[in-house]
Protein backbone atom coordinates (compact mmCIF):
# COMPACT_ATOMS: atom_id res chain seq x y z
CA UNK A 1 0.00 0.00 0.00
CA UNK A 2 1.50 3.60 -1.18
CA UNK A 3 1.73 6.06 1.67
CA UNK A 4 1.16 9.96 0.82
CA UNK A 5 4.60 11.60 0.89
CA UNK A 6 4.55 14.00 3.32
CA UNK A 7 5.25 17.84 1.74
CA UNK A 8 8.88 19.02 2.01
CA UNK A 9 8.97 22.12 4.93
CA UNK A 10 9.05 25.09 3.34
CA UNK A 11 11.76 27.11 3.84
CA UNK A 12 11.64 31.29 3.85
CA UNK A 13 14.47 33.07 2.19
CA UNK A 14 17.79 31.72 4.15
CA UNK A 15 16.46 30.64 7.35
CA UNK A 16 17.22 27.04 8.86
CA UNK A 17 14.80 24.45 9.06
CA UNK A 18 14.86 25.55 13.15
CA UNK A 19 14.31 29.10 12.35
CA UNK A 20 11.37 28.92 10.46
CA UNK A 21 9.15 27.62 13.71
CA UNK A 22 10.99 29.66 15.90
CA UNK A 23 9.44 31.98 18.17
CA UNK A 24 10.00 35.95 16.07
CA UNK A 25 12.69 37.48 18.04
CA UNK A 26 11.93 39.89 20.49
CA UNK A 27 13.08 43.67 20.59
CA UNK A 28 15.98 44.14 22.48
CA UNK A 29 14.92 45.98 26.09
CA UNK A 30 14.38 49.51 26.61
CA UNK A 31 16.67 51.18 28.68
CA UNK A 32 15.75 51.80 32.36
CA UNK A 33 14.66 55.59 32.54
CA UNK A 34 15.58 57.55 35.35
CA UNK A 35 14.01 57.25 38.33
CA UNK A 36 13.88 58.70 41.81
CA UNK A 37 13.24 57.04 45.01
CA UNK A 38 10.61 58.93 46.96
CA UNK A 39 11.97 58.85 50.50
CA UNK A 40 13.75 61.67 51.42
CA UNK A 41 16.79 59.69 52.86
CA UNK A 42 17.22 56.51 50.42
CA UNK A 43 20.22 55.93 51.91
CA UNK A 44 19.42 54.07 54.98
CA UNK A 45 22.75 53.32 56.36
CA UNK A 46 24.21 56.98 55.92
CA UNK A 47 21.11 58.45 57.88
CA UNK A 48 21.49 55.99 60.78
CA UNK A 49 24.54 56.04 60.95
CA UNK A 50 24.40 59.78 61.59
CA UNK A 51 21.71 59.65 63.97
CA UNK A 52 24.53 57.30 65.99
CA UNK A 53 26.88 59.74 65.85
CA UNK A 54 24.79 62.76 66.79
CA UNK A 55 23.48 60.77 69.96
CA UNK A 56 27.18 59.42 71.23
CA UNK A 57 28.06 63.39 70.60
CA UNK A 58 25.14 64.77 72.57
CA UNK A 59 26.03 61.77 75.39
CA UNK A 60 29.66 62.87 75.69
CA UNK A 61 28.97 66.70 75.58
CA UNK A 62 26.66 65.96 78.24
CA UNK A 63 29.31 64.08 80.83
CA UNK A 64 32.00 67.07 79.42
CA UNK A 65 29.54 69.88 80.99
CA UNK A 66 29.32 68.01 84.53
CA UNK A 67 33.91 68.06 84.25
CA UNK A 68 32.68 71.71 83.93
CA UNK A 69 30.59 71.88 86.88
CA UNK A 70 33.37 70.08 88.75
CA UNK A 71 35.84 72.15 88.26
CA UNK A 72 37.84 74.20 90.95
CA UNK A 73 36.47 77.59 91.42
CA UNK A 74 33.22 76.88 88.77
CA UNK A 75 30.57 79.29 89.81
CA UNK A 76 27.05 78.36 90.37
CA UNK A 77 24.31 79.62 87.69
CA UNK A 78 21.36 78.63 86.23
CA UNK A 79 20.33 75.08 84.86
CA UNK A 80 20.87 76.44 81.41
CA UNK A 81 23.89 77.72 81.48
CA UNK A 82 25.57 74.70 83.17
CA UNK A 83 24.56 72.75 79.98
CA UNK A 84 25.20 75.11 77.58
CA UNK A 85 27.25 73.63 75.65
CA UNK A 86 25.07 70.09 75.28
CA UNK A 87 22.21 72.17 74.71
CA UNK A 88 23.34 74.23 71.71
CA UNK A 89 24.83 71.17 70.33
CA UNK A 90 21.22 69.33 70.78
CA UNK A 91 20.06 72.69 69.02
CA UNK A 92 22.68 72.67 66.19
CA UNK A 93 21.65 68.70 65.73
CA UNK A 94 18.05 69.91 65.04
CA UNK A 95 19.26 72.57 62.69
CA UNK A 96 21.51 69.89 60.46
CA UNK A 97 19.23 67.22 60.10
CA UNK A 98 16.92 70.04 58.68
CA UNK A 99 19.70 71.04 56.38
CA UNK A 100 19.88 67.23 55.54
CA UNK A 101 16.13 67.06 54.23
CA UNK A 102 16.66 70.29 52.82
CA UNK A 103 19.51 68.80 50.15
CA UNK A 104 18.21 66.25 49.73
CA UNK A 105 14.89 67.59 48.26
CA UNK A 106 17.16 69.29 45.86
CA UNK A 107 18.14 67.76 42.50
CA UNK A 108 22.33 67.43 42.55
CA UNK A 109 22.09 69.24 39.08
CA UNK A 110 21.25 72.40 40.91
CA UNK A 111 24.36 72.46 43.03
CA UNK A 112 26.26 71.40 39.72
CA UNK A 113 25.30 74.36 37.70
CA UNK A 114 25.37 77.29 40.63
CA UNK A 115 28.55 75.79 42.41
CA UNK A 116 30.51 78.73 41.16
CA UNK A 117 28.30 81.18 43.00
CA UNK A 118 28.40 79.56 46.50
CA UNK A 119 32.29 78.96 46.22
CA UNK A 120 32.72 82.90 45.62
CA UNK A 121 30.17 83.73 47.91
CA UNK A 122 32.12 82.42 50.71
CA UNK A 123 35.11 83.66 49.62
CA UNK A 124 33.56 87.08 49.77
CA UNK A 125 32.36 86.23 53.09
CA UNK A 126 36.15 85.14 54.26
CA UNK A 127 37.42 88.64 53.15
CA UNK A 128 34.49 90.89 54.86
CA UNK A 129 35.56 88.78 57.81
CA UNK A 130 39.34 89.52 57.44
CA UNK A 131 39.31 92.91 55.99
CA UNK A 132 36.38 94.55 57.86
CA UNK A 133 35.05 94.64 61.64
CA UNK A 134 32.82 91.42 61.10
CA UNK A 135 35.13 89.18 62.18
CA UNK A 136 34.44 87.88 65.95
CA UNK A 137 38.12 87.16 67.60
CA UNK A 138 39.16 84.41 70.43
CA UNK A 139 42.39 83.60 71.34
CA UNK A 140 43.84 85.03 69.29
CA UNK A 141 42.47 84.16 66.13
CA UNK A 142 39.78 86.06 63.46
CA UNK A 143 37.34 83.46 62.25
CA UNK A 144 33.66 83.64 63.53
CA UNK A 145 30.87 85.86 62.95
CA UNK A 146 28.83 86.74 66.41
CA UNK A 147 25.46 86.73 66.01
CA UNK A 148 23.12 87.73 68.51
CA UNK A 149 20.02 85.27 69.60
CA UNK A 150 17.20 85.93 72.07
CA UNK A 151 17.00 83.69 75.09
CA UNK A 152 20.54 81.64 74.01
CA UNK A 153 22.57 84.93 73.60
CA UNK A 154 25.30 85.00 70.91
CA UNK A 155 26.32 82.34 68.68
CA UNK A 156 29.27 82.36 66.67
CA UNK A 157 29.35 80.85 62.64
CA UNK A 158 32.28 80.09 61.26
CA UNK A 159 32.28 80.33 57.08
CA UNK A 160 35.24 78.64 56.46
CA UNK A 161 33.70 75.37 57.49
CA UNK A 162 30.98 76.38 54.47
CA UNK A 163 34.03 77.13 52.33
CA UNK A 164 34.78 73.38 52.92
CA UNK A 165 31.49 72.33 51.33
CA UNK A 166 31.23 75.03 48.83
CA UNK A 167 34.90 73.77 47.77
CA UNK A 168 33.71 70.44 47.46
CA UNK A 169 30.87 71.60 45.12
CA UNK A 170 33.50 73.53 42.58
CA UNK A 171 35.72 70.56 42.18
CA UNK A 172 33.05 68.35 41.87
CA UNK A 173 31.50 70.52 39.14
CA UNK A 174 34.91 71.58 37.39
CA UNK A 175 36.10 67.72 37.30
CA UNK A 176 32.20 66.48 36.11
CA UNK A 177 33.04 68.42 32.77
CA UNK A 178 34.59 66.56 29.55
CA UNK A 179 38.17 67.63 29.75
CA UNK A 180 38.18 70.21 26.64
CA UNK A 181 35.50 72.38 28.29
CA UNK A 182 37.42 72.30 31.76
CA UNK A 183 40.44 74.48 31.82
CA UNK A 184 38.72 77.52 30.69
CA UNK A 185 40.00 81.58 31.59
CA UNK A 186 36.46 81.61 33.67
CA UNK A 187 38.18 77.98 35.37
CA UNK A 188 41.54 79.80 35.80
CA UNK A 189 40.06 82.81 37.38
CA UNK A 190 37.94 80.42 39.49
CA UNK A 191 40.95 78.81 40.81
CA UNK A 192 42.86 81.97 41.74
CA UNK A 193 39.59 82.94 43.64
CA UNK A 194 39.73 79.49 45.80
CA UNK A 195 43.13 79.97 46.20
CA UNK A 196 42.73 83.41 47.80
CA UNK A 197 40.26 82.00 49.95
CA UNK A 198 42.20 79.23 51.34
CA UNK A 199 44.90 81.89 52.35
CA UNK A 200 42.82 83.83 53.82
CA UNK A 201 41.37 80.81 55.93
CA UNK A 202 44.94 80.49 56.82
CA UNK A 203 45.34 84.37 57.30
CA UNK A 204 42.52 84.20 60.34
CA UNK A 205 45.04 82.28 61.37
CA UNK A 206 43.52 78.44 61.04
CA UNK A 207 46.66 76.23 58.93
CA UNK A 208 45.01 73.27 59.74
CA UNK A 209 41.48 73.97 58.13
CA UNK A 210 43.76 75.36 55.02
CA UNK A 211 45.27 72.54 54.70
CA UNK A 212 42.67 70.45 55.07
CA UNK A 213 40.58 72.36 52.22
CA UNK A 214 43.49 72.35 50.14
CA UNK A 215 43.91 69.07 50.34
CA UNK A 216 39.91 68.21 49.76
CA UNK A 217 40.30 70.09 46.42
CA UNK A 218 43.80 68.20 45.39
CA UNK A 219 41.93 64.96 46.39
CA UNK A 220 38.73 65.45 44.00
CA UNK A 221 41.32 66.51 41.40
CA UNK A 222 43.00 63.11 42.05
CA UNK A 223 39.62 61.13 41.67
CA UNK A 224 38.88 63.22 38.50
CA UNK A 225 41.68 61.86 36.48
CA UNK A 226 44.38 64.98 36.98
CA UNK A 227 47.53 64.34 35.41
CA UNK A 228 49.66 62.97 38.58
CA UNK A 229 52.91 64.56 37.95
CA UNK A 230 50.87 68.14 38.16
CA UNK A 231 49.28 67.07 41.44
CA UNK A 232 52.51 66.11 42.04
CA UNK A 233 54.44 69.44 41.71
CA UNK A 234 51.43 70.84 43.69
CA UNK A 235 51.98 69.11 46.38
CA UNK A 236 55.64 69.63 46.15
CA UNK A 237 55.31 73.61 46.27
CA UNK A 238 52.28 73.35 49.31
CA UNK A 239 54.63 71.14 50.99
CA UNK A 240 57.65 73.59 50.36
CA UNK A 241 55.02 76.14 50.96
CA UNK A 242 53.68 75.23 54.90
CA UNK A 243 57.34 74.19 55.71
CA UNK A 244 58.57 77.87 54.95
CA UNK A 245 55.09 79.17 57.01
CA UNK A 246 55.91 77.20 60.17
CA UNK A 247 59.58 78.11 60.21
CA UNK A 248 59.51 82.10 59.93
CA UNK A 249 58.61 82.81 62.89
CA UNK A 250 62.11 81.02 63.84
CA UNK A 251 64.32 82.50 61.44
CA UNK A 252 62.59 86.03 62.35
CA UNK A 253 63.31 85.34 65.82
CA UNK A 254 67.11 84.33 65.47
CA UNK A 255 67.99 86.85 63.18
CA UNK A 256 66.29 89.65 65.47
CA UNK A 257 67.13 88.55 68.71
CA UNK A 258 63.56 88.77 69.76
CA UNK A 259 62.02 85.36 71.57
CA UNK A 260 59.66 83.32 69.92
CA UNK A 261 56.70 84.11 71.43
CA UNK A 262 56.84 87.86 70.50
CA UNK A 263 55.96 86.43 66.69
CA UNK A 264 52.04 85.76 66.21
CA UNK A 265 52.50 82.61 64.62
CA UNK A 266 54.77 81.33 66.47
CA UNK A 267 52.53 78.28 68.34
CA UNK A 268 52.93 76.62 65.46
CA UNK A 269 56.63 75.88 66.05
CA UNK A 270 55.99 74.98 69.54
CA UNK A 271 52.93 72.53 69.02
CA UNK A 272 55.28 70.76 66.82
CA UNK A 273 57.94 70.48 69.58
CA UNK A 274 55.04 69.91 72.08
CA UNK A 275 54.20 66.81 70.21
CA UNK A 276 57.95 65.51 69.44
CA UNK A 277 58.05 66.11 73.38
CA UNK A 278 54.62 66.84 75.23
CA UNK A 279 56.29 66.22 78.68
CA UNK A 280 59.40 69.02 78.55
CA UNK A 281 57.22 71.67 78.50
CA UNK A 282 53.73 69.94 80.45
CA UNK A 283 52.58 73.36 81.98
CA UNK A 284 53.24 74.78 78.37
CA UNK A 285 52.31 74.07 74.95
CA UNK A 286 52.37 70.33 76.00
CA UNK A 287 49.37 71.04 78.48
CA UNK A 288 46.76 69.79 76.05
CA UNK A 289 48.67 66.51 74.51
CA UNK A 290 49.88 65.49 78.06
CA UNK A 291 46.16 65.76 79.81
CA UNK A 292 44.81 63.83 76.17
CA UNK A 293 47.29 60.95 76.80
CA UNK A 294 46.99 60.42 79.96
CA UNK A 295 42.91 60.15 79.15
CA UNK A 296 43.91 58.01 76.49
CA UNK A 297 45.86 56.03 78.34
CA UNK A 298 43.79 55.37 81.67
CA UNK A 299 40.60 54.78 79.82
CA UNK A 300 41.45 50.36 79.71
CA UNK A 301 38.94 48.64 78.34
CA UNK A 302 35.81 49.87 79.08
CA UNK A 303 36.49 53.36 80.67
CA UNK A 304 35.86 54.69 83.90
CA UNK A 305 32.39 55.56 83.32
CA UNK A 306 30.22 58.14 82.28
CA UNK A 307 30.77 61.40 83.53
CA UNK A 308 33.84 60.23 86.09
CA UNK A 309 36.32 61.49 83.63
CA UNK A 310 38.84 63.18 85.78
CA UNK A 311 41.12 64.96 82.54
CA UNK A 312 38.18 66.36 80.98
CA UNK A 313 38.43 68.85 84.20
CA UNK A 314 41.78 70.03 82.94
CA UNK A 315 41.42 69.93 79.25
CA UNK A 316 41.02 73.36 77.38
CA UNK A 317 39.30 71.42 74.39
CA UNK A 318 38.06 68.58 75.85
CA UNK A 319 33.97 69.24 73.73
CA UNK A 320 35.87 69.69 70.79
CA UNK A 321 39.41 69.37 69.47
CA UNK A 322 39.97 66.71 72.07
CA UNK A 323 36.42 64.68 72.43
CA UNK A 324 37.83 61.02 71.75
CA UNK A 325 40.26 61.84 74.94
CA UNK A 326 37.01 62.12 76.22
CA UNK A 327 35.24 59.17 74.92
CA UNK A 328 38.40 57.14 74.98
CA UNK A 329 38.75 57.68 79.06
CA UNK A 330 34.83 57.23 80.16
CA UNK A 331 34.09 54.41 77.38
CA UNK A 332 37.42 52.75 77.15
CA UNK A 333 38.71 51.09 74.46
CA UNK A 334 35.47 49.63 73.53
CA UNK A 335 33.98 53.27 73.28
CA UNK A 336 36.95 54.62 70.85
CA UNK A 337 36.52 51.80 68.86
CA UNK A 338 33.09 52.10 68.58
CA UNK A 339 33.10 55.81 67.32
CA UNK A 340 35.74 54.72 65.07
CA UNK A 341 33.67 52.10 63.70
CA UNK A 342 30.42 54.27 63.18
CA UNK A 343 32.93 56.94 61.31
CA UNK A 344 34.57 54.35 59.12
CA UNK A 345 31.19 52.96 58.52
CA UNK A 346 30.00 56.42 57.12
CA UNK A 347 33.03 56.81 55.06
CA UNK A 348 32.25 53.44 53.49
CA UNK A 349 29.02 53.96 52.63
CA UNK A 350 30.29 57.63 51.02
CA UNK A 351 32.31 55.43 48.63
CA UNK A 352 29.84 52.80 47.84
CA UNK A 353 27.51 55.41 47.42
CA UNK A 354 30.23 57.21 44.76
CA UNK A 355 30.55 53.80 43.24
CA UNK A 356 26.85 53.68 42.33
CA UNK A 357 26.08 57.14 41.25
CA UNK A 358 24.63 57.88 37.77
CA UNK A 359 26.83 60.93 37.14
CA UNK A 360 30.26 62.36 37.16
CA UNK A 361 29.52 64.67 39.12
CA UNK A 362 27.07 62.54 41.89
CA UNK A 363 30.39 59.56 41.68
CA UNK A 364 32.58 62.93 42.33
CA UNK A 365 30.81 64.45 45.29
CA UNK A 366 30.38 61.20 47.00
CA UNK A 367 33.99 60.54 47.10
CA UNK A 368 34.90 63.89 48.24
CA UNK A 369 32.93 63.94 51.24
CA UNK A 370 34.31 60.60 51.88
CA UNK A 371 38.42 62.06 51.66
CA UNK A 372 36.55 65.36 53.50
CA UNK A 373 35.23 63.21 56.71
CA UNK A 374 38.11 60.47 56.56
CA UNK A 375 41.24 63.35 56.42
CA UNK A 376 39.46 65.24 59.86
CA UNK A 377 38.96 62.06 61.44
CA UNK A 378 42.10 60.90 61.07
CA UNK A 379 43.68 64.23 61.92
CA UNK A 380 41.62 64.42 64.95
CA UNK A 381 42.45 60.88 65.99
CA UNK A 382 46.36 61.83 65.59
CA UNK A 383 45.70 64.70 67.53
CA UNK A 384 44.35 62.71 70.57
CA UNK A 385 46.83 59.79 70.55
CA UNK A 386 49.94 62.46 70.33
CA UNK A 387 50.80 61.54 66.70
CA UNK A 388 49.72 64.84 65.18
CA UNK A 389 50.48 68.50 66.62
CA UNK A 390 46.89 70.66 67.72
CA UNK A 391 45.64 71.82 64.46
CA UNK A 392 41.68 72.37 65.43
CA UNK A 393 40.41 70.29 63.04
CA UNK A 394 37.06 68.67 65.00
CA UNK A 395 36.14 65.15 64.82
CA UNK A 396 32.85 64.77 62.47
CA UNK A 397 29.61 64.77 63.99
CA UNK A 398 31.31 64.36 67.33
CA UNK A 399 32.93 67.32 68.38
CA UNK A 400 30.98 70.45 69.79
CA UNK A 401 30.71 73.10 66.88
CA UNK A 402 27.42 74.18 65.06
CA UNK A 403 29.18 75.49 61.82
CA UNK A 404 30.94 72.27 61.23
CA UNK A 405 28.11 69.80 62.02
CA UNK A 406 25.62 71.62 59.99
CA UNK A 407 27.85 71.98 57.07
CA UNK A 408 28.65 68.08 56.81
CA UNK A 409 24.81 66.91 57.72
CA UNK A 410 24.19 69.48 54.45
CA UNK A 411 26.82 67.71 52.47
CA UNK A 412 25.24 64.33 53.44
CA UNK A 413 21.96 65.51 52.24
CA UNK A 414 23.37 66.47 49.11
CA UNK A 415 24.88 62.80 49.24
CA UNK A 416 20.83 61.44 49.44
CA UNK A 417 19.64 63.35 47.00
CA UNK A 418 22.80 61.49 44.67
CA UNK A 419 21.58 58.18 46.13
CA UNK A 420 17.84 58.75 44.79
CA UNK A 421 18.86 59.26 41.19
CA UNK A 422 21.48 56.03 42.44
Amino acid sequence: MKTRASAPLKRHGTLSRAAVYSAPPSAPPAKPALTRNPSLFPHRTLFWLTVFLCVMSLVFLFSVNIGEVLKPNATQTSLFHLFRLAIMQALWVGVGFVAMALMAAIPPRFWQQSAWVWMALCVGVLALIQFTPLGHAFNGAERWIRVPVPVLGAITIQPSEAFKLASLFWFCALYALPERRRWTRGAYLLLAVWLFGVILVERQPDLGTAMLIFALGVGVAFLGGASLAKLGLLLATSVLGIAALIITPLIKSHLSGEPLDAHKTSYRVQRIMAMLDPWSDEQGFGYQMVHAQLAVGSGGLTGVGLGMGREKRYLPAAESDYIFATIAEEAGFLGGIIAISLLGGVVYACFHLAMRARTRFGRLFAGGLALWIALSAGINLGMALGLLPTVGIPLPFLSAGGSALVSLMAALGVAQSIAREA
